[in-house]
């Protein structure tokens, strides 16, 4: 197995189903762009919270998954031929969900994203830069 970074897009409805013991997992289907004009499509897996975030998500939606890559085969149904692909099981996902909610939780209450500096970079300590270099 490897472990890997993939992106992408999210091609189904992700599907939350509970375990026989009780415990939240979620499969989906990602389109992974690899070049034009074609995309790779990368099934995956994932387990308690990470299914529950994963599954809010929806078809369409970007996002971003961490973890064990591993070649797949499979016999096409309607052709008999011998198809291959990858799967993920899932240790961690990033989506644009998390990342706003992330920002929101950062700000203060009146403030909006325009209000706080880059980087939280203070501007009145900002030196002029000069590398002799004219133009």
């Amino acid at each position: 197995m490897l472990d890997a970074l993939i992106s992408g897009k999210l091609i189904k409805q992700p599907e939350l189903k509970t375990s026989q013991n009780g415990k939240p997992y979620c499969q989906f289907l990602m389109a992974v762009h690899i070049g034009e004009p074609e995309n790779a499509v990368i099934s995956g897996i994932a387990f308690g919270s990470q299914a529950e975030r994963i599954s809010k998500l929806g078809k369409g939606d970007a996002v971003s998954v961490i973890g064990a890559l591993k070649p797949t085969e499979w016999q096409d149904k309607a052709t008999n031929e011998t198809k291959h692909g990858l799967s993920v099981t899932v240790g961690n996902v990033l989506s644009v969900y998390d990342i706003s909610k992330k920002r929101k939780a950062d700000m203060p209450d009146n403030s909006t994203h325009q209000d706080k500096p880059p980087y939280n970079v203070d501007i009145t300590q900002h030196k002029p830069f000069d590398d002799g270099i004219g133009f």
